[in-house]
């Protein structure tokens, strides 16, 4: 691509050199740099690329875009732009350089405190039920179809190998650092999607993502807000506080054509103050315009499953010739209600009828959300990213109406994120698990003893508040504490296991050792059964 077509409607200052000239790549990490790439110095907290553009050059950069003069070699022609904020440019110079690919797709953008992951898979997999190749970009990767045979890949894929997906046959899964990739990465995969034929992609899009302008440059088709959480994200290394993190939530909104918010939420007029555009609302009150009624929790008899089933009635001028929905879905809890009530509102947009909202919502298996890695006779045994009070309290809550003999929990929590998290876990826990483990999670760069002090104290509130001693151990090493609730597993029992859902491994102190949760257990359990 030449240097000129990357630059349209960006404004800059040519330094030096040529706007003529070709580069192939776009890149701000020096360490994946190719030779005639352009590369974006950016001034961060730790280091600044502008003081290594005279390496760059020498490694054979192509075209050097700079907030701030730079050092360069003698007689360099190497072309240099300079703009105002290197950081809020980089992502308009990738949507450029990958050919603006979301204009290509029917994007839906996905925000909230909680439900993001349930809904965007709720969500693509009745677009999928519908006809469409869909992709999606969130927590629990980058998912796509399968590279076409002769389809040449997008540049960089090969720097983060898939895996097939084995929740959706036919696509395959690129593993992600963050919820939402830089806007380098978005920008990649969604380009990668159009390539192999994806008509529609749906987006979760953190609030971090949204201060740090990694959705720039997308005008989503749909934007969702599915609820806020006061005390979780507020931090050092999240948001100073709750009024940034409501008006980073609200950015979604703000880059959205059609929005739909959660008319429940208690925050919803704080909320409302920093959205920009007219919005639709869903909830059960009588102001929603997707309004959800006589919500029925289910049981499968034959299955053992619970579901959940409920009406809506649709009063904006819609796709549905009755103006209202039956819908079931093979989770429970009212939190999933509210889920697939969002992907109702944006199927209801585009047209897709009532039986194939159900079909979808009929047979979801989320990895690493509701996953029962393991099912015997004697117990089973739950996997869920549920990672705060709130999450941990709805989860242990809609594991009861699978109707456990014992409900045992082993969970740790973050270090360096908010100690709320921590305290909230604990006295879910306690208040709603019949057996706590307690074990360690990502602890980063705390150490375990201090995470753990922190999970007592609120495991301490509960018990004050119950009037009674809560029933819990420590294990520290995660896998042992697998070991241990499956071990002394009673005839009925559900164990669950929070905090890492789909993820890979644990990290501390920097290192990240591979482990998976659903893999572990999965294993285990098989080791067990051979040894009857």
């Amino acid at each position: 691509m030449k240097i000129r077509t990357l630059l349209e409607n960006i404004p800059y200052t040519l330094v030096q050199g040529s706007v003529d000239r070709e580069i192939s790549g776009i890149c701000h990490d020096n360490r994946r740099l190719h030779p005639q790439d352009a590369f974006i110095c950016i001034s961060g907290a730790h280091f600044d690329t502008h003081s290594i553009a005279g390496e760059l050059v020498k490694a054979g950069v192509g075209m050097l875009v700079t907030e701030k003069p730079v050092q360069l070699p003698e007689n360099s022609d190497v072309t240099v732009i300079r703009v105002s904020d290197t950081r809020t440019v980089s992502p308009l110079l990738s949507a450029a350089f990958y050919g603006h690919p979301a204009r290509h797709l029917v994007t839906i953008g996905i925000t909230g405190s909680k439900g993001k992951t349930t809904t965007t898979h709720m969500m693509a997999d009745i677009l999928r039920c519908a006809g469409f190749l869909t992709g999606t970009i969130g927590t629990n990767g980058a998912i796509m179809p399968v590279t076409a045979e002769g389809v040449e890949p997008v540049y960089g894929e090969g720097e983060n190998r898939p895996v097939p997906c084995a929740e959706t046959p036919g696509y395959e899964c690129y593993e992600l650092d963050n919820t939402t990739p830089d806007a380098m990465e978005i920008q990649r995969y969604l380009a990668m999607m159009v390539k192999r034929g994806c008509t529609h992609a749906v987006v979760e899009v953190s609030s971090q993502a949204m201060k740090q302008h990694r959705a720039d440059g997308i005008l989503f088709d749909y934007g969702i807000w599915t609820n806020i959480e006061t005390g979780d994200h507020i931090g050092p290394n999240e948001h100073k506080d709750f009024e940034e993190y409501l008006a980073c939530k609200a950015g979604l909104l703000n880059i959205s054509r059609t929005c739909f918010v959660n008319a429940d939420d208690p925050h919803l007029e704080a909320f409302l103050k920093y959205v920009e555009k007219p919005v639709h609302f869903f909830g059960c009150m009588d102001k929603a315009d997707f309004k959800a009624c006589d919500l029925e929790a289910e049981f499968n008899e034959v299955t053992r499953e619970p579901g959940i089933a409920f009406r809506v009635e649709c009063s904006l001028p819609g796709k549905t010739e009755s103006g209202q929905y039956h819908i079931r879905v093979n989770l429970p809890g009212t939190f999933n209600m509210y889920n697939a009530l969002a992907a109702v509102c944006v199927s209801n947009c585009l047209g897709i009828p009532e039986a194939v909202i159900n079909q979808a919502l009929t047979h979801l298996r989320i990895r690493g959300r509701f996953d029962f890695a393991w099912s015997c006779d004697r117990f089973r045994v739950c996997v869920d990213f549920a990672h705060n009070g709130y999450s941990t309290r709805n989860h242990l809550q809609a594991l009861r109406e699978y109707r456990p003999k014992r409900l045992v929990c082993v969970f740790g929590a973050d270090g360096n994120r908010s100690v709320y998290r921590r305290l909230e876990m604990g006295e879910a826990s306690a208040r709603y698990a019949d057996l706590s483990i307690v074990t360690a999670g990502h602890n980063r760069y705390e150490t375990f003893e201090n995470i753990c002090c922190d999970i007592l104290r609120g495991i301490e509130t509960a018990e004050k508040d119950m009037g009674k001693e809560a029933d819990y151990i420590v294990i520290p090493n995660r896998q042992k504490a697998i070991r241990f609730a499956i071990d002394h597993a009673q005839e009925g029992d559900i164990i669950t296991i929070l905090g890492l859902g789909h993820e890979s491994y644990q990290e501390a102190n920097g290192i990240k050792t591979p482990h998976s949760d659903i893999e572990f257990v999965k294993a285990y359990c098989s080791e067990c059964e051979k040894k009857k």
